[in-house]
């Protein structure tokens, strides 16, 4: 199934994309029961039980022959150990039996009910024969291994069945999910921490699994032979197990009791896992700047602390999930001994066997672990309702962008912004911003630190919508495009470079499978890195690391450039691009900025006014507003902001 949403919506590769596919795909490709519902209210902790089994046997639907053959083992390994127990009473009561022999009609009337007496006459049959007492016991014991063999057989294929379908129901979830977190905008990833998203994808799911998906095979399991159990307990005594199944039961009031401490727990023991996933990923991608400020003893503190907050959240866990089975078996004992006294007198006034009270007993043995079992497992799920419950509400998250339907876009006159105002929350960034970039031309922005720079650009790309006014292409409306479509205009260099862990050649091509090394190749030429490039070992083929660490910045910015080039843009948007480069990375980078721009549309957010000097025109950001407009030299006679600016030697004091 998540190979048909990604065949289906190949944009979905794409990386960065808030793109309408999210919607498309999770709406009409996923089964109803894994299309979006309504989330639970702000003061609700964890979705009821109701509303989230429909959510999680929906991804179960697609796996319906897995779970019939899973539910099949399961309900032979349970019929093979209630079996072991109803052969084993009446054989040897019938073998050692040396006092009094019964006839073999009489061997199952013991144990009373017709539908058992057949069924253990014809065991017994095949076991026992008459006067020989050695093949009869030889016939026992090759009984009970035989039995014991399909029971080891069953149990191995039931774990190999369960296991397929629990990786693969979880592969679909954690699909499902990252399908969900690719398609949101940029608004979810600024209010979530990457660690959260990282723990939901990995811990959490698997929490969800194990607790969830898992608990349910081990619920029908066991409850199989329980239902097994009180059926023959019910044939050989219905007085002896309405007291022994009465007794039992009063282990479900503290499971009760203990619901709501498990599911605090879970969730505590859910947000400290994400919070110390938080501080790892970012202890290491900030690995230089921890280093460079001895901030070693301060971060391992903030882990420690986090990784402490999540043991003794998983120790008061483990204290309510341990109180529910030992509650329960001090019930079952309770049970048990009331059997051997009521057993006893019933034995004494005739009403029952001995052979059947042991039967009696057999099952009712078979029948603790069973029940215990079933407990701890309603208890573990707990926790997996607060892991189903993070799932499920981030899966049911709407992206804040809505994509148009248009597929093609042209771009051959002008791009205009109309009036755009913009605010992140009660502050305004953009104030009534108005200006036109014609075809061919190169414009920079410049301003203070906040003046709404690179918020425009992010306008352009759509991560955000204006509260008010639009941006048009050609005069249409960019909320009328796709988001694959509108951004396929666009190559982007920012100011801090992401590269992977990957070759230069699979940076430079980045999400093209059938990219040409000519292509590569010339655009690192462009971008002034072929030369740098090929004096590496082993030429494209290098692997720089992580986030390119073997690189220096501007070797980082040039591949970033080329990887901008690659997929030939018509605009190309320089997002303070070299103010984080020293003086000689810097020229060098700028002389491949310039040789880039020839004959395309560019936007320069710049840092250094060397950057700029040459575009066609110059707008000046203050306080959200254009105050002014112009070439260099015009705006330097004007003798306003930007002389302001450039008396101080730089466009902005910092990146906006």
């Amino acid at each position: 199934l998540p190979t048909r949403w990604f065949e289906l919506c190949p944009h979905i590769r794409a990386s960065g994309n808030d793109h309408p596919a999210d919607d498309h795909c999770t709406n009409h490709l996923l089964p109803t029961s894994l299309r979006p519902l309504k989330a639970p209210s702000q003061n609700s902790d964890v979705l009821p039980l109701r509303a989230i089994l429909p959510r999680v046997l929906g991804f179960v639907r697609p796996f319906r022959a897995l779970i019939f053959a899973s539910f099949l083992l399961n309900f032979l390994f349970s019929t093979l150990n209630a079996l072991t127990l109803a052969i084993v009473g009446p054989v040897f009561s019938t073998l050692f039996q040396t006092e009094e022999r019964l006839p073999q009609a009489d061997i199952a009337s013991r144990v009373g009910g017709s539908s058992l007496e057949n069924a253990v006459k014809s065991l017994t049959d095949l076991i026992v024969v008459p006067n020989d007492f050695y093949a009869s016991i030889f016939n026992l014991s090759a009984g009970i291994f035989v039995i014991f063999l399909f029971r080891g057989v069953t149990k191995y294929s039931a774990s190999v069945v369960s296991t397929k379908l629990e990786e693969g129901i979880m592969k679909t979830i954690r699909d499902a999910l990252f399908l969900r977190i690719s398609g949101l905008s940029m608004e979810y990833f600024g209010r979530r921490k990457s660690g959260e998203i990282i723990s939901l994808l990995t811990n959490e799911v698997g929490v969800l699994n194990h607790a969830t998906i898992n608990s349910l095979t081990t619920l029908w399991r066991e409850m199989t032979s329980i239902v097994i159990n009180i059926a023959a307990l019910v044939v050989i005594s219905p007085k002896l197990t309405a007291i022994a199944v009465g007794l039992s039961l009063g282990g479900l009031s503290v499971i009760r009791v203990s619901t709501n401490y498990l599911r605090r727990y879970g969730r505590r023991m859910q947000q400290s896992q994400a919070d110390y996933t938080s501080t790892l990923q970012e202890s290491v991608f900030g690995i230089r700047v921890v280093k460079a400020m001895g901030l070693e003893s301060y971060v391992v503190r903030t882990f420690f602390s986090q990784t402490s907050a999540y043991v003794r959240s998983a120790l008061k866990n483990t204290r309510v999930l341990a109180l529910i089975p030992a509650v329960n078996d001090t019930f079952g004992i309770l049970a048990l001994v009331s059997v051997f006294y009521f057993g006893g007198m019933e034995l004494a006034s005739g009403n029952v066997t001995a052979s059947s009270l042991m039967m009696f007993l057999f099952f009712l043995f078979g029948l603790m672990q069973p029940i215990s079992a079933v407990t701890s497992t309603i208890g573990t799920m707990q926790r997996g309702m607060v892991a189903a419950t993070n799932v499920m509400t981030t899966l049911d998250e709407q992206p804040s962008i809505i994509e148009g339907a248009q597929e093609t876009i042209t771009f051959t006159r002008d791009i205009v912004i109309e009036n755009v105002t913009f605010a992140y929350g009660d502050e305004d960034v953009l104030r009534d911003v108005s200006f036109r970039i014609a075809k061919g031309e190169t414009v920079a922005f410049v301003g203070s630190s906040g003046s709404g720079k690179s918020t425009m650009l992010d306008l352009l790309l759509r991560f955000y919508d204006p509260q008010k006014g639009r941006i048009l292409i050609d005069g249409v409306d960019i909320r009328t495009y796709s988001l694959s479509a509108l951004r396929s205009l666009f190559g982007t260099v920012a100011q801090e470079t992401i590269l992977f862990n990957d070759s230069i050649a699979g940076n430079i091509s980045l999400g093209m499978t059938d990219a040409r090394q000519e292509d590569i190749e010339n655009a690192a030429r462009i971008a002034h890195a072929d030369g740098f490039i090929r004096k590496l070992p082993d030429g494209y083929n290098t692997n720089i690391g992580d986030r390119g660490m073997k690189l220096s910045g501007g070797q980082r910015q040039r591949i970033a450039i080329a990887r901008a080039l690659f997929r030939n843009p018509q605009v190309l948007l320089f997002d303070e691009a070299t103010s984080a480069l020293d003086t000689e990375s810097e020229r060098i980078v700028q002389d491949a900025i310039t040789d880039v721009l020839q004959d395309r549309t560019a936007i320069l957010v710049a840092h250094r006014l060397s950057t700029i000097v040459n575009a066609n025109r110059i707008i000046v950001f203050e306080a959200g507003r254009i105050v002014e407009e112009g070439s260099h030299a015009a705006l330097l006679a004007a003798g306003g902001a930007y002389a302001r600016l450039h008396a101080l030697g730089s466009a902005s004091s910092t990146s906006s």
